[in-house]
């Protein structure tokens, strides 16, 4: 297996960028062999270059065979297994951002699996990826177990790595966008009620209300909660709240920083508003959530 991460930035960091790398990697898997359930905090995509196997999520189990990819969004809970009789060999890429699941929305559309036109086109894309933190990779391998039967993983370090990886994984959602034919001109011809959640996610760290998202947009504020309600079964402000919340739990769980930092950090004036919606959402306050996490690691 070849496996590669982006260490210059923690993925807190990660994800208040637009897009983001955490990882990449390909393996050939053994008969049967099972990954998860797992629940993690970026965005993952799997490219099945041979065999197949069964993705278990959201209630789902999906089988999953060669020239196809299948999506784990961030923190949902999933599993997937290789066939028994035909163990996949895949390759995938992970990432954060608040841009992420627009998107992967224009690739994947309300689904997790898709056909994709030629794997191997992403398979090479991988390497290229590898070959940035790893000597010993050549854009050009082709990666066989029997070639390479050890393990290999290595990091992104330097600035000049870290740059060089943020630029291919923008070149490789354009060339997924393109093939999905899912490029638009104009990204407002988009729908609105993905336009209001990308807007929401980044920007959920600013004082923001429904009338800036309407104005972003040139809608009607009412407008703006009836068409996210509808496709999301929430309301805009909800959504705000669950995603302000989400990230302080990161926070809180990694950093030592005080409420009142965190609580500008998610957008909310002051520490003492910020309490009261956190426990008002969990169940308990941050301090006592935080007591949660004894062995986080300070910045």
């Amino acid at each position: 297996m070849f496996q590669n991460s982006d260490i210059t930035l923690k993925d807190i960091e990660k994800e208040a960028q637009d897009l983001a790398f955490h990882s990449s990697g390909i393996d050939q898997c053994v008969s049967g062999n099972l990954y998860g359930p797992r629940v993690r905090r970026y965005h993952l995509i799997h490219f099945v270059l041979s065999g197949c196997g069964i993705l278990r999520i959201d209630s789902k189990r999906l089988k999953v065979k060669a020239g196809q990819a299948f999506y784990i969004p961030a923190g949902a809970s999933a599993s997937y297994q290789a066939d028994t009789q035909h163990p996949w060999k895949y390759c995938w890429i992970g990432y954060h951002g608040t841009m992420a699941s627009y998107y992967t929305s224009h690739i994947f559309g309300d689904s997790f699996v898709t056909d994709i036109q030629d794997v191997t086109v992403y398979e090479k894309k991988i390497m290229r990826l590898l070959s940035c933190t790893d000597h010993r990779i050549q854009p050009d391998f082709q990666f066989l177990p029997e070639t390479f039967p050890i393990s290999w993983f290595s990091e992104a370090k330097t600035l000049h790595q870290h740059l060089r990886i943020a630029g291919l994984l923008k070149e490789f959602f354009a060339d997924l966008i393109l093939e999905k034919n899912s490029d638009f001109d104009n990204v407002s011809t988009a729908s609105y009620a993905n336009q209001i959640k990308a807007y929401i996610e980044k920007h959920y760290s600013e004082h923001i209300k429904i009338q800036d998202i309407a104005d972003f947009l040139g809608l009607n504020p009412h407008y703006v909660t009836a068409v996210f309600k509808k496709k999301f079964g929430l309301t805009p402000k909800r959504y705000l709240t669950e995603i302000r919340v989400e990230k302080a739990k990161a926070f809180l769980a990694d950093t030592e920083y005080p409420l009142q930092v965190i609580a500008n950090a998610v957008g909310l004036e002051n520490p003492f508003s910020f309490s009261r919606l956190f426990k008002s959402m969990t169940g308990v306050s941050p301090s006592e959530y935080r007591k949660n996490f004894p062995n986080r690691s300070a910045f």
